[in-house]
């Protein structure tokens, strides 16, 4: 069983993602915090240094420590918001980016666990979360992007009754866009929320 999450753990991951350590060094670090966030409470000191820290291995170079930051990151959202969400609307504006940022990756994996990470966030900061979706995700370069904004919305709609009303010139646009699977998801989104 994980030990619960020490301060000093997370200022020794912190550093470590830093260095210029061995690759399985990192993943070890991050799967062990993993293990604590599935199996305890996080301390409210380790919160904040936590997110940073499992922010910038999302970011990294490797794929596997990618895998293994994004996973953990999902993991502390969920459990977060079971435990204190106060955190979740402090830190939803600087992981927000992030999760926009996987709604279009290469891998389907980081693209779900991106959109359940924003239906968590939601819950807690529903105004930043719309805004990330409709102004960011909706309206960027990224096909992928789009299409997982999409089906978010209407998960979220149907699920939720979020009201897409403000969504609607977003939806109009993208039955027009230059990649065909966007438009055909568009369309397909238009056609389930208008029923």
């Amino acid at each position: 069983m994980a030990d619960r999450i020490t301060d000093q753990q997370v200022a020794d991951l912190a550093t470590l993602l830093r260095a210029d350590a061995n690759i399985d060094a990192k993943v070890n670090a991050v799967t062990a915090i993993k293990s604590g966030i599935k199996q305890h409470n996080v301390p409210d000191t380790c919160v904040a240094p936590l997110f940073d820290a499992l922010r910038s291995a999302s970011h990294s170079q490797h794929a596997v420590l990618v895998n293994a930051g994004f996973t953990a990151l999902n993991h502390l959202l969920t459990r977060l918001s079971r435990q204190e969400p106060k955190y979740l609307v402090k830190e939803a504006a600087r992981t927000l980016p992030l999760l926009v940022e996987k709604l279009g990756d290469q891998k389907e994996k980081f693209r779900i666990l991106a959109s359940q990470s924003m239906t968590t966030l939601y819950k807690f900061a529903p105004v930043d979360v719309e805004r990330s979706v409709r102004n960011t995700a909706m309206v960027g370069k990224n096909a992928r992007a789009k299409e997982m904004s999409l089906q978010w919305l209407l998960q979220m709609h149907q699920e939720n009754g979020l009201q897409f009303r403000s969504y609607v010139p977003t939806l109009m646009e993208l039955l027009e866009d230059a990649d065909p699977s966007v438009r055909e998801t568009a369309k397909s989104v238009v056609i389930e929320l208008f029923r």
